[in-house]
């Protein structure tokens, strides 16, 4: 009988380790019916010390990216003028390249631009992440602190 508990055992954590892995890059979803896709919503705030900071013509991505791969984003969200806190949903249309969909383990990012150009990081830009990156699709509680100036 013991034999038997610790093959289960291993078959057990030998599953949970490859639903683990699917999960991670996006795939333990494929067999799902399509629902629209997910979505991810929450709040971006600014940091205290940074407030002052903030211009008019400032524009705030709110980005979803891989959380390994390329750092081009699956999806992002262009915010005008934002007045902190602001509230965001990221949802299917919202992202880069028709077809794909918010599924599987993502990172979540907020950043205040300066010139309100998409890309890289430009000093003076100011950037913040969501605490339990990487996260999955369907959170309404994924609030960002913007709290980095590069």
């Amino acid at each position: 009988m013991a034999g038997y508990t610790g093959r289960s055992l291993a078959m057990a954590g030998g599953i949970i380790g490859i639903a683990a892995v699917a999960a991670y890059f996006g795939i333990a979803h494929i067999g799902e019916p399509d629902q629209g896709g997910g979505s991810i919503a929450g709040q971006v705030q600014i940091a205290p010390n940074l407030a002052d900071q903030v211009k008019p013509t400032d524009v705030l991505f709110v980005i979803v990216r891989r959380p390994t791969g390329p750092p081009r984003p699956i999806a992002a969200k262009r915010i005008d003028a934002p007045k902190f806190p602001v509230q965001f949903e990221i949802t299917s249309a919202d992202v880069m390249v028709q077809g794909t969909e918010l599924k599987g383990m993502v990172d979540v990012i907020a950043r205040l631009d300066r010139d309100g150009q998409a890309g890289q990081a430009q000093p003076g830009d100011m950037e913040g992440r969501y605490p339990k990156n990487p996260t999955l699709p369907g959170g309404k509680d994924v609030n960002i602190t913007i709290d980095k100036v590069y």
